[in-house]
């Protein structure tokens, strides 16, 4: 077995099982990999895909559970390389943030500044992600971290850390009736279209039990996770906006109105995802703290140093979080 052997096959998987472009993405060609992947299967006496033909159709149940431990064993890798890189030389390396439009917009720039120019040789990405789609979008690569504000579910590969509090506010059209409402109740906000966040996210969560309390039930004209496309069609009549305080609060020069609303809605949770797998490096440890002062290293060190999700919570209990 070799590990080439292993990139291929994992390549095959994160291509669709498209040979042709696993090979493309590995620059080399399509009967090479199909030989190596061929040999593979031969010396460990099963199959790994299903075939039809001369393409691949699927992924057999063993091979289901051989991926599995490949992902794994390339992760290792990948955290080898990563711990020999930073004993030759701790001034280089990788960090890839994926995150929504809205907190790469509001949150990350100070912390970015302050990173690129502490760290300039460290390549720092910055990739877009979709908030509902759990599984596709959290990154487990071995500098990789997400940084959310939605569900995640359940998953044993990841560490879920509580990043911040944000809490929600109203924009509505200067002109708009509840313009000049301080403080609107659940009620008034009923009465007109809402636009808010899809279900899944914490602050749709949110504003669902609030009104839940109340025996309410809103109208929901349009759910969106991008809070600019929602203060877009609040501009164009649609209805009152229901968004990120943060956002809500940008209306310069956009005929919209900002009225705060924590005295209806409690403030919603967002997180810092990462890989089990990963191996914290300095400039990690800085860039978390840059961003959550209270993700000291200390605390991380001991945060990599529990075995359950359950004890990780426990050295958050009234670790007070800053508030959006």
């Amino acid at each position: 077995m070799k590990l080439q052997q292993l990139k291929y096959l994992k390549a095959i998987k994160d291509n669709n099982l498209n040979v042709s472009a696993a090979s493309q993405s590995l620059f080399t060609t399509q009967p090479g990999v199909s030989k190596q992947v061929g040999l593979l299967e031969k010396e460990l006496g099963v199959r790994i895909f299903e075939r039809r033909g001369k393409n691949l159709s699927g992924v057999t149940p063993i091979g289901e559970r051989i991926l599995e431990q490949v992902e794994r064993m390339l992760a290792l890798e990948q955290k080898i390389k990563a711990l020999a890189n930073e004993h030759l030389d701790p001034s280089v390396g990788t960090l890839n943030i994926y995150t929504t439009h809205t907190i790469a917009r509001y949150l990350l720039p100070n912390s970015v500044s302050y990173f690129t120019q502490k760290y300039p040789n460290i390549n720092f990405h910055l990739h877009p992600t979709l908030p509902l789609q759990t599984k596709g979008v959290i990154s487990k690569g071995h500098s990789d971290f997400s940084i959310v504000a939605h569900d995640l579910g359940a998953d044993n590969d990841l560490i879920v850390l509580p990043a911040y509090l944000w809490t929600l506010g109203l924009v509505v059209p200067e002109e708009h009736p509840l313009a000049h409402v301080r403080k609107p109740t659940l009620k008034q906000l009923a009465d007109y279209p809402i636009l808010s966040y899809e279900p899944g996210s914490t602050g749709r969560r949110t504003q669902d039990e609030a009104f839940g309390r109340e025996g309410i039930s809103p109208n929901y004209f349009m759910t969106v996770m991008d809070a600019d496309v929602i203060k877009r069609y609040v501009q164009l009549g649609f209805g009152i906006g229901i968004v990120s305080t943060l956002a809500a609060r940008d209306i310069e020069n956009t005929g919209l109105t900002y009225i705060n609303l924590d005295h209806l809605f409690a403030p919603s949770s967002a997180w810092i995802c990462f890989s089990k797998d990963i191996l914290l490096q300095n400039y990690m440890y800085d860039f978390l703290l840059s961003f959550s002062p209270h993700l000291t290293k200390t605390l991380m060190e001991n945060v990599l140093m529990q075995n359950s999700a359950e004890k990780v919570d426990k050295l958050f209990e009234g670790l007070e979080l800053p508030v959006y």
